[in-house]
């Protein structure tokens, strides 16, 4: 396996001060708010960002199948900004129609804080179409930057609002607006989305590959976030303001799995498929011993800093990251499998386990938010991604011909971990180790 640490170091450093400023925005929120308009809030972002991810139509997974195609790679890079721009705006219109439709019931938020969520749809799915194909491309840093200018402007935003006493629902959705904004401005500055006339032909086959992967990709995407409006339906926006917090805390403890599977992603399309498989349980067996680490570092954190930072209106969050960690470990660490089952260039593979998932995590929220609240909600969700990533395992194993047991960390790469963990606490000298 090549040496991926320089753009491993480079992107963790950007996701790091992108988590710091993520971090800070959340307090400035969280301190201005009440858990209430915080839920109000989320619940328009989440709409917009369901928006982005149901209606993308799997355009992404389509280009990464199509990548191993070396030929169609520029005619990739250049449909990516127009077809971002027109399928956002497509499905920014049909989630503005349907929040008309519900408006006054569920808990639906006003329609022109949608309308408003909505104007960065556009904006936000070129950014995911651009930052896949730099990725393809191993091209990092350009992704990294991006992501690290949408928090920077988000953070900037928030900031200014806050010092000047304008920190209201509505301008802290335009701040999230501004944040799909200026990833998009980056992307382009720096050459990461090629501006031209886009391959009309080779778009319409995009389109179609990625239909054929979409159910998988929006049963995916309703797992993750299916929750949130079930909770926001059942229990109202108190709750969802308070377990989204302990959402967005939880997912602190996959930052450092994402990235290196990030980094990595160009060595599963390398070679044949056996090769494949044996670079993919390599990956899988550092990203699950990287996880425990980050898990077990996330949930100490928060529990000790999550009053401080967010005050006591927040505090039930802590308990909640607790109940939500191991699942968002499972989920962050089979994320190679699922790229090597896109490798197949079989739907079945990608949409199956994703649509039980999804029955699975909506039919427990429904039955347990009524009885425990925003616990049930967590247990739910923890239950369904085991689920997803059991159905991972099964089928990576049947294709790849490798028992499951390869997925497992050797007690040579468990020790050799560990030792490496304990060097660099010693090297930053943490608890007062010389």
């Amino acid at each position: 396996m090549d040496d991926r640490r320089p753009q491993f170091a480079w992107i963790l450093l950007a996701r790091a001060g992108t988590l710091a400023m993520g971090i800070l925005a959340s307090v400035v929120v969280a301190r201005a708010l009440p858990p209430e308009g915080r839920g109000t809030y989320y619940m328009a972002v989440t709409v917009a960002t369901a928006a982005m991810t149901l209606g993308h139509l799997s355009i992404d997974q389509a280009q990464t199948a199509m990548w191993a195609r070396e030929g169609q790679r520029p005619s990739l890079d250049a449909n990516s900004l127009p077809l971002g721009l027109v399928i956002g705006s497509a499905a920014a219109a049909v989630a503005i129609g349907l929040g008309l439709v519900f408006q006054g019931s569920a808990n639906v938020p006003d329609v022109s804080l949608l309308a408003t969520a909505c104007a960065g749809v556009p904006l936000g799915m070129s950014v995911f179409y651009g930052t896949n194909i730099m990725v393809l491309r191993s091209r990092t840093r350009v992704a990294g930057r991006a992501m690290l200018a949408s928090a920077v402007a988000q953070c900037l935003c928030l900031v200014v609002l806050g010092l000047t006493g304008h920190l209201t629902v509505q301008m802290v959705v335009v701040a999230w607006v501004v944040s799909m904004a200026a990833p998009l401005a980056v992307l382009i500055a720096a050459g990461g989305v090629t501006l031209g006339l886009p391959d009309l032909g080779l778009a319409a086959a995009t389109c179609a590959k990625g239909l054929r992967l979409h159910a998988g990709s929006a049963a995916a995407y309703l797992l993750l976030r299916s929750d949130v409006f079930l909770l926001n339906a059942l229990a109202g926006p108190r709750e969802v303001g308070i377990y989204t917090l302990a959402v967005t805390l939880a997912d602190l403890s996959r930052v450092a799995v994402d990235v290196f599977s990030q980094v990595t992603l160009s060595l599963q399309f390398d070679g044949d498929v056996s090769g494949s498989a044996m670079v993919t349980a390599r990956i899988v067996r550092f990203t699950m011993l990287l996880g425990v680490a980050s898990a077990v570092t996330t949930v100490t954190a928060v529990s000790i800093l999550i009053v401080p930072l967010y005050g006591h209106a927040y505090a039930a969050a802590a308990t909640l990251v607790g109940w939500l960690v191991p699942g968002v470990l499972l989920l962050s660490a089979a994320r190679p499998l699922s790229n090597f089952l896109l490798r197949q260039r079989s739907s079945r593979l990608v949409v199956f386990p994703s649509l039980i998932a999804l029955v699975v995590n909506v039919g427990l929220n429904a039955v347990a938010i009524p009885v425990w609240g925003a616990i049930g909600c967590a247990l739910a969700s923890t239950v369904a991604y085991g689920t997803l990533v059991a159905f991972q395992v099964a089928y990576f194993s049947r294709v790849s011909g490798l028992g499951w047991t390869c997925l497992l960390p050797t007690s040579a790469e468990t020790a050799r971990f560990t030792m490496e963990v304990k060097h660099r606490f010693k090297a930053l000298r943490i608890g007062g180790v010389p």
